[in-house]
């Protein structure tokens, strides 16, 4: 059975109306090929310093770290986003949240436990197809370790097993004893595939909050956004409801909208 890996990364900010929770579905067995081109970029923005020695681009990408000086790095990135998702290198998803929602008031609870009853959410109805299940969310989203990871591992997998059954012969299925083999909490500054999320999660955000509406909003962050967005509408993925959300919807790159109903059931972690 394939192994598959999630990395996943949150924008959110105070005072934002909309959160946005993404992850990056990949093959473990893809991940060195997509390392390897973000090595590549890197190497493509080196410099030379005064002593003739060559410096690669180091630094942490990351939306807030968008700038004109560096617009042409984010602009090289983003471009291998859209095309590893052409090449089905790995799929991305983002949960969108009206945080405004009476039902995601009271159920859910943001500002606590209903963080990571949310991002249950994305895993779960993400996660589509029988495999062993590693996940990897940006560690900055627990920082005080108020959460029970361990827990969630636990809820997950036993959603994953009552999910996966039916598709699988009874034989195959009664060898896999976890499907999610691990949630395990990393650092972004090391972690260069969820520096990926990152910026194409703030790229959406950034259009979904309405920054670049603000005075002094950023030129290069703007650009950025329509750089995304242009390539967004050119895969065909990309759809307008109302005036307040943005949906994408195919089989690599999905954007959907999470209304919890009423009468939801939230898991407890």
């Amino acid at each position: 059975m394939k192994t598959i890996r999630i990395y996943s990364d949150e924008s959110r900010h105070r005072g934002e109306r909309f959160l946005l929770l993404g992850g990056l579905w990949i093959e473990e067995t893809k991940v060195g090929a997509v390392e390897k081109r973000l090595n590549q970029l890197r190497n493509k923005h080196s410099y030379t310093n005064d002593k003739g020695r060559k410096i690669l681009f180091a630094g942490e990408l990351k939306w807030t770290k968008v700038s004109t000086k560096y617009y042409n790095v984010y602009k090289d990135l983003v471009d291998i986003f859209f095309d590893s998702i052409a090449k089905d290198d790995f799929r991305f998803c983002c949960l969108l949240l009206d945080t405004q929602l009476p039902e995601v008031i009271q159920y859910a609870n943001i500002k606590k436990e209903g963080y990571f009853k949310i991002l249950y959410q994305l895993y779960y109805h993400n996660s589509k197809t029988p495999a062993i299940y590693k996940i990897f969310p940006d560690k900055i989203s627990n920082p005080a370790k108020r959460f029970n990871l361990p827990r969630l591992q636990s809820v997950l997998d036993g959603a994953l097993h009552r999910k996966f059954r039916p598709m699988m012969n009874p034989a195959e299925f009664s060898q896999v004893d976890d499907f999610v083999q691990c949630v395990t909490p990393v650092d972004s500054k090391k972690e260069q595939i969820i520096q990926l999320v990152d910026v194409v999660l703030g790229a959406i955000g950034y259009f979904q909050n309405r920054h670049f509406k603000k005075q002094g909003a950023k030129k290069a962050k703007v650009a950025l956004m329509k750089y995304v967005l242009d390539k967004m509408i050119l895969s065909g993925a990309m759809h307008f409801t109302g005036k307040e959300f943005i949906t994408a919807k195919s089989t690599r790159f999905n954007i959907w909208i999470f209304k919890p109903k009423k009468n939801q059931k939230w898991v407890k972690v």
